[in-house]
């Protein structure tokens, strides 16, 4: 009955998302309803497919290294990834990480339909936390077998998907095998009614990541002008809410030493502007990564506004702040500045990321604060760079002991499907 009601419903949204796409047409919306671009669908040859679905630059992110394994092992086999945001659909461009990108359908019956359609998958691949029940009744129908990879439950989520068990635990229990980040993921999907034999733990693809090259890093770190005397701070991926809390505090971490200049990046682009007048408020100057581009600036506070730049920030910082942790957000990769040698802070929210949290706290390459006074605290330790260093290699450490999941989910992949790949 729930799944019914919810094909109901969406097939009743749907009906209204054909109607407001007449009167406000938008970049992308055919292909969330499932027309692509013939032209595209055209590079395509014949054989077998991978449908991947990654919804954001994250996930981009943590899948490209899978993609490049999985082509090294099936160089014949054709990867086509969907996303839920132009953003992440130029990162896999940029990335070369499948042979077409799309934007994902949305979970409607006519748009999932027309994706199956255009995509002829053989195999059909979910990262995270991507749960949309017609996708996945359909792809059971058509017999298209399904892997969770990288897969997580947020608390959040978790409370949600309970109420509504009647829905997921059948849509769940769809997948051929679900390859979890964590212990906890993983009770919380058999808590969810998900099959135990169907549950395994994996590790985070994130993890894996390769650090920035180092020629990048160099031209990167020249554009910022930068001095050998130049203390970076980085603070990444900040959520909205988050920059109230972190702004206040930049002038006080300014006044450290004359010689700190300080990153922020916005964990949305949408949010670059509004960063940047809300320093003009407390009297902050600040310039775009972009400006600085062609122009030599003088101010300590960089906004960057580019995409897939803040791991060669990271590169070349003193220390780092990992964002979505001062607020309820639940923390984004706390190892990607650990893979730089660089020590990281972060809040006291962390249920995203528990175990990096623990790893990097026992190693000594970790600080979790409480607020932004304790960070302010935790920076000025910092200046120290030979207490930096240490705290850096100790915090590289803990990445290379939890590396591996790309390597298990590749062979997870083909364990249960060598004929379909």
């Amino acid at each position: 009955m729930a799944i019914w009601f919810y094909k109901v419903l969406m097939f009743f949204l749907y009906i209204v998302a054909r109607v407001i796409g007449l009167f406000y047409p938008s970049v992308g919306f055919g292909e969330r309803l499932g027309f692509y671009p013939r032209q595209e669908l055209a590079k395509l040859s014949e054989g077998s497919r991978i449908w991947m679905h990654a919804a954001s630059a994250g996930e981009v992110n943590a899948i490209s290294p899978l993609c490049a394994e999985l082509r090294k092992v099936r160089p014949g086999v054709q990867i086509i990834i969907t996303t839920t945001s132009n953003t992440g659909k130029n990162l896999v461009r940029e990335k070369g990480s499948a042979d077409a990108v799309f934007l994902a359908p949305l979970d409607m019956g006519p748009c999932v339909r027309r994706a199956f359609k255009a995509f002829h998958p053989s195999v059909y691949l979910v990262t995270e936390t991507e749960f949309w029940p017609n996708v996945l009744l359909l792809a059971a129908r058509l017999k298209i077998p399904t892997l969770l990879l990288n897969g997580r439950v947020s608390d959040r989520s978790f409370s949600s998907y309970l109420k509504l068990k009647n829905l997921f635990a059948p849509v769940l229990n769809t997948f051929c095998h679900c390859f979890v980040q964590s212990v906890v993921d993983q009770e919380k999907l058999l808590a969810l009614g998900v099959d135990p034999g169907k549950v395994s733990v994996a590790g985070q693809l994130k993890y894996d990541l390769s650090p920035p090259d180092g020629m990048e890093v160099q031209k990167f770190k020249e554009t910022l002008s930068l001095l050998r005397k130049d203390i970076l701070f980085t603070m990444g991926s900040l959520r909205t809410g988050e920059d109230d809390l972190l702004l206040p505090l930049i002038p006080e971490l300014l006044k450290l030493s004359q010689d700190i200049k300080i990153l922020l990046a916005p964990r949305h682009l949408k949010n670059v502007q509004l960063v940047q007048e809300k320093l003009a408020k407390i009297g902050v100057a600040s310039t775009l990564r972009s400006r600085m581009k062609s122009e030599n600036v003088p101010e300590r506070v960089i906004i960057l506004d580019t995409m897939g730049e803040l791991a060669q920030s990271y590169a070349f910082s003193r220390a780092a702040f990992v964002g979505g942790t001062l607020v309820p957000i639940g923390g984004h990769n706390l190892m990607e500045p650990a893979l730089a040698t660089v020590p990281v802070c972060f809040g006291p929210y962390i249920s995203n990321v528990p175990e990096a949290a623990e790893v990097l706290v026992r190693s000594g390459g970790g600080f979790q604060v409480r607020n932004p006074s304790e960070l302010l605290q935790c920076f000025e330790k910092f200046l120290d760079e030979e207490f930096a260093k240490q705290a850096g290699r100790k915090a590289h450490a803990s990445v290379l002991s939890m590396r591996g999941a790309t390597e298990k989910t590749v062979q997870g992949v083909l364990n249960w499907w060598p004929a379909a790949l």
